[in-house]
């Protein structure tokens, strides 16, 4: 992330989401999305509404939210289609930051979309290919809503992924430390966070992107 070759806008980019020691045929989210700038600061890209990715879900094809989160992280995942459920969602991953950004709008039907807030997912460092990006989620998140409150989200699945054996006590402190780092950037207006970004709107043309490879996993 971060270095050249880069991308150019309107170029289509998978964004994945692997557990660690990840390996080949295991269930992990990609998502295709349009990119909106690729340069030395980082990856910005569009997830538009209606996209179909690839989920993580159980053994019955449901979402992994389904799952009773005293055995989210004991129980097998299988490899899924899923379709984005939200309005789009403008990503920017800064490089060699352990989150990235999220912003989302309430209603994207006119030419006034109403902004929402920002998410900050935290995760790996993302790692770049041609056309792929990876990362690995942290289960942790911070919501940050318009006026500026902020909120951490999803403290009680961090606390069931070390009872269950998915991180150690020292890997969740290490997350925690990376949400005050992601908070601290936030409040220092760092570039993620600009208020430009709000008022970015994607290309007309831009169609929805697809992704190769679905055909086989199951439907929903």
């Amino acid at each position: 992330m971060g270095e050249a070759p880069f991308l150019d806008p309107g170029d289509q980019i998978s964004w994945h989401y692997r557990k660690p020691g990840w390996q080949p045929g295991d269930a992990s989210t990609i998502t295709p999305m349009r990119v909106v700038r690729d340069d030395e600061r980082g990856l910005v890209a569009w997830l538009a509404p209606g996209t179909l990715q690839e989920g993580q879900g159980t053994p019955e094809g449901e979402r992994i939210r389904t799952v009773p989160l005293e055995r989210r992280w004991l129980d097998p995942r299988t490899r899924i289609v899923e379709e984005w459920w939200g309005n789009g969602i403008l990503r920017i991953a800064p490089a060699g930051a352990a989150w990235s950004v999220w912003l989302f709008w309430s209603d994207v039907s006119g030419a006034e979309w109403q902004f929402a807030g920002w998410y900050v997912n935290l995760e790996n460092a993302h790692l770049r290919t041609d056309r792929d990006t990876y990362s690995s989620d942290h289960i942790l998140d911070v919501e940050i809503e318009p006026d500026g409150r902020v909120h951490l989200k999803d403290e009680d699945e961090l606390i069931a992924a070390v009872e269950q054996g998915r991180l150690t006590s020292e890997q969740a402190a290490q997350i925690e430390r990376h949400a005050d780092a992601a908070i601290a950037s936030y409040r220092d207006g760092d570039w993620p966070f600009a208020a430009d970004w709000r008022d970015w709107r994607p290309d007309p043309s831009w169609t929805v992107p697809e992704l190769t490879g679905l055909s086989d996993l199951r439907p929903r």
